[in-house]
């Protein structure tokens, strides 16, 4: 049985609604675990999300809003031709061109973050608010005159810009780069753990001298057994006092090593030290969230743009298939925002 239109239209009020609360609260949920961090200002990363966040509350409040009321109410006469095209430009074409754009500086972020670390705390704030607003300043510069130059107030609120091109800047090329980036970032290795590099803890270092560790022969204690102050039988010029290999105490095992850039684990039944760095981590959670992005706005994007050379069996089938990719296409401010959470604490 296919759905009639009143059916479409209950369906549109109840998707409409939902995705304005979650939208929102997610976001919102975002936002404060983010400006919780102490000096989230300074972090080019904490302040790229903190942006695309606000970016997908903006959609909630305003094109949705616009849509809802629409949606509801008999009246149609608010619906003016620059109300509608602004709604448009925002959810079809601006908000996909910064979110590609800002997994993008993201992906820069994790490539460049120790050089990042490295600026002087007077500047890492103006860095930050930097980066984080160049995708914004980029769509304004580029995607509103590019979507709202050529639209025809007077006559039927018709654009005469081709679709093709607006959505090839606005969709396909931010979500090319954005997935192309994060890829390369996943094949480049970024040395994080060097042989002998010593790895912060809360309690003594510990000094990684091979990636294999026998627990009984080479651990070595340092100052060596049977020393005592006066001790003759003890000469420190025949013996090296930091053996390349010593630790000051071996530690338990399967016990956890962190520090700025990777993880070490320390394994008792196989003698091995395994390195998961961060910054592959963040990379692989980067490459996730963009290939989603493509999966889910790409869609809207194509059906648009071909629509009038589809052979649609009737109109129905033609309206089902473009309200499930608008509401596909929305769904991406709920759920690249839930794996926000997680990439942030990378």
């Amino acid at each position: 049985m296919e759905p009639d239109m009143n059916q479409l239209l209950i369906a549109d009020q109840a998707l409409n609604v939902i995705f304005i609360l979650l939208i929102c609260l997610i976001n919102r949920a975002l936002l404060i675990i983010q400006v919780k961090k102490p000096k989230f200002y300074q972090s080019v990363k904490l302040m790229m999300i903190i942006s695309l966040a606000i970016g997908d509350i903006i959609l909630a409040l305003f094109p949705l809003v616009v849509l809802a009321k629409f949606l509801f109410e008999d009246d149609k006469t608010f619906m003016t031709c620059r109300l509608f095209t602004y709604a448009i430009t925002y959810t079809l074409y601006l908000i996909h061109f910064v979110y590609g754009l800002g997994l993008v500086v993201l992906a820069a972020e994790v490539f460049l973050r120790n050089r990042i670390r490295s600026i002087h705390n007077n500047y890492k704030t103006i860095s930050a608010v930097g980066a984080s607003s160049v995708p914004w300043l980029l769509g304004l510069i580029i995607i509103l005159p590019l979507c709202m130059s050529k639209v025809n107030y007077e006559s039927h609120c018709t654009n005469s810009q081709s679709l093709e091109f607006m959505f090839g800047v606005s969709v396909f090329l931010p979500v090319l780069l954005s997935i192309v980036i994060s890829i390369v970032l996943n094949c480049v290795h970024v040395p994080t753990l060097q042989q002998g590099q010593i790895i912060s803890t809360e309690q003594q270092p510990l000094i990684v001298s091979q990636q294999t560790v026998n627990q009984q022969e080479n651990i070595i204690q340092y100052p060596p057994q049977g020393y005592a102050p006066g001790n003759t039988h003890y000469n420190s010029l025949n013996s090296n006092p930091y053996p390349q290999n010593a630790v000051p105490y071996p530690y338990p095992a399967n016990q956890q090593v962190m520090n700025q850039s990777s993880t070490v684990n320390l394994n008792q039944e196989d003698n091995t030290i395994r390195e998961t760095p961060m910054h592959q981590r963040a990379e692989g959670k980067l490459l996730i969230i963009s290939i989603i992005f493509g999966f889910m706005v790409v869609p809207i994007a194509l059906i648009t743009i071909r629509a009038a050379h589809i052979d649609w069996d009737d109109s129905m089938k033609k309206t089902v298939v473009t309200q499930f990719v608008f509401w596909l296409m929305v769904a991406r401010s709920c759920i690249t925002p839930l794996i926000m959470i997680s990439f942030s604490n990378l």
